[in-house]
């Protein structure tokens, strides 16, 4: 594999930007009612602040200590440091099946409905793992291309459907009290699985995680919002009630020679996936380097995507058996644990550490 090579933190704002992204384009409107269009607009301030919570204890790690979370755990002990650095492998990994769970969902529902997609995600598996492989600035600078694409692409949808909007089609915020509002916040939160890799940025980041950090959340939940605001002028009742609203939005947008706007955004969105999960592997191979101080060859990446693949199939079987609990349930559990709980758990080490070392010098 290639030496780490830190990006800038424009590079780290769109790889971050592209693959929260995704979650827009495969947005499923709530099963239960009580969501409404203008509960939807407003859950995205719920949201930012939530994720902002969450992302502290990675963020704090990140301004204490040179490589964030990992290099707080070596202060406090080179075990630790190798326990920790194998949880969060092993989580982004089980972050990437969560994921290509959802967006094959997607695929299977929308792209290819009545053909087998277990060949497409393994082959968008191994491009993955190839791609991670040739290190972080190649992702970054493809997160740059992609980000303008995804720019453009969805100016020209708000622009062709713009004549479509009503505003009496967005109905009032909380007309069923603020409780979907903010359990959807959650889950909506806790599939930003994305929020963890803040805690390793510093390692291959250069400049300040923090405010890129900061500026990512806030400026995708007001993308967000605009989004749902503008879903909800155009499509209405009817729009809350299809599965991919956006992708429903898409189908019917023209503008000019632009006959087929869904088909150029969904292959945007591929191209999100795909860079999704290369970022991921990335970050599970850099969970384990900077833990055990031994630099991975390209081997255990593509082992990586396997064991992605595996899981995908594990919980794509449990959710089918559950209804959706299972995924539901590991997504939030993966997002507390691997957000809040586990940077938390480093960060007392260390400062226990640092106490008994001061404790010696002045006794």
């Amino acid at each position: 594999m290639k030496p780490q090579e830190k990006i800038g933190g424009s590079q780290l704002f769109a790889l971050l930007f592209v693959c929260r992204a995704l979650a827009l384009f495969t947005f499923t409107a709530p099963q239960e009612t009580g969501f409404s269009a203008g509960d939807r607009i407003l859950f995205t301030a719920p949201f930012c602040l939530l994720c902002l919570l969450f992302a502290v204890p990675g963020l704090l790690a990140g301004s204490r200590h040179a490589n964030g979370v990992l290099g707080a755990a070596r202060a406090a002990s080179p075990m630790l440091a190798k326990g920790v650095g194998v949880f969060y492998s092993a989580a982004f990994l089980c972050a990437a099946a969560l994921s290509t769970l959802r967006f094959e969902l997607f695929v299977g529902t929308v792209m290819y409905p009545e053909r087998e997609t277990t060949l497409l995600i393994a082959l968008l598996l191994a491009a993955a793992a190839a791609a991670a492989v040739h290190g972080t600035q190649a992702l970054g600078r493809a997160a740059v291309i992609l980000l303008a694409l995804f720019a453009a692409s969805l100016l020209f949808i708000l622009c062709s459907a713009a004549g479509q909007f009503d505003r009496l089609n967005l109905t009032p915020p909380l007309e069923n009290g603020a409780s979907p509002v903010l359990r959807n916040a959650f889950r909506s939160a806790a599939r930003t699985a994305e929020l963890p890799a803040l805690a390793f940025a510093p390692a291959f980041t250069r400049g300040r995680v923090n405010k890129t950090g900061v500026c990512w959340l806030t400026s995708f939940s007001a993308m967000a919002a605009m989004v749902f605001c503008f879903l909800g002028g155009v499509a209405g009742v009817y729009g809350e009630q299809q599965m991919f609203p956006l992708y429903t939005v898409t189908t019917v947008a023209k503008l000019g020679v632009f006959e087929r706007l869904d088909a150029v955004l969904t292959g945007l969105w591929v191209l999100g996936a795909f860079l999704r999960t290369a970022f991921f592997l990335r970050l599970a191979g850099l969970s384990l380097e900077q833990s055990f101080g031994k630099r991975l060859s390209a081997a255990p990446f593509f082992a990586g995507a396997a064991a992605v693949f595996a899981l995908f199939l594990a919980f794509g079987r449990l959710s089918a058996l559950t209804d959706g609990a299972a995924a539901t349930a590991a997504t939030e559990a993966l997002f507390i644990a691997s957000s809040a709980v586990a940077p938390t758990v480093v960060l007392l080490a260390a400062r226990r550490k640092k106490t008994e070392r001061q404790t010696n010098l002045t006794g």
